[in-house]
């Protein structure tokens, strides 16, 4: 039978009593951005877990955005799904998100939906790489502030080495941003690429 949270938090802070956490080799990576010691935090046990946002669709950021045709925000859209530009500055070359134009989570995702946002996975790294100096597009997604589904797409300078795989998200967050302005102009020409590759429409600003 497969434990529950309380079982696994029992095992997991009984094995951190007995020989503390894990050690780990990050300080080695070439992409791990910090210099010395950090210390991990104590487990907390299992807690409610809280509501997120746009819950069942209601006060939903992106369904807003999406009903009031928000050219602010979506600088791509089809039938399907659309492409979302961060609220913030970036310090990454491309950072956006992809989501499906209705409200629904990874789980119940239709499958139509599911199968394009796929092929948009592929198309838009594609795109991306055509019309920025880029090398390739990390996808992430974390989900816990909004139910409303909204993959993570990152990606680094070509050549920036430090920058590669796993910690690319924490790089964007400490690095000095640029003008959201900026940002956004390389999504249209991003988007105007996937539109040649993907049909849909691009949503200039």
């Amino acid at each position: 039978m497969p434990e529950s949270s309380q079982e696994w938090f029992a095992r997991v802070s009984a094995e951190i009593d007995r020989s503390g956490y894990l050690g780990s080799d990050w300080g080695r990576w070439s992409s791990w951005p910090f210099a010395g010691e950090l210390t991990p935090k104590p487990l907390q046990a299992p807690a409610a877990e809280p509501q997120r946002g746009g819950l069942g669709g209601i006060d939903c950021f992106v369904c807003d955005k999406v009903a009031a045709g928000d050219r602010s925000y979506i600088f791509w859209q089809d039938e399907h799904a659309i492409l979302g530009v961060p609220a913030e500055p970036r310090a990454l070359p491309f950072a956006a998100f992809l989501m499906p134009r209705t409200h629904a989570d990874l789980a119940d995702l239709p499958l139509a939906t599911a199968a394009r946002m796929g092929e948009l996975l592929t198309l838009i790294e594609r795109a991306a790489i055509d019309v920025l100096d880029i090398p390739r597009m990390q996808v992430a997604r974390w989900g816990d502030g909004g139910e409303h589904l909204h993959w993570w797409l990152f990606a680094r300078p070509t050549g920036m080495l430090q920058l590669r795989g796993t910690f690319l998200s924490h790089w964007d967050d400490i690095l000095p941003p640029r003008p959201l302005e900026d940002l956004r102009a390389d999504l249209d020409l991003v988007a105007a690429r996937l539109v040649e590759l993907a049909g849909g429409e691009a949503s200039q600003s």
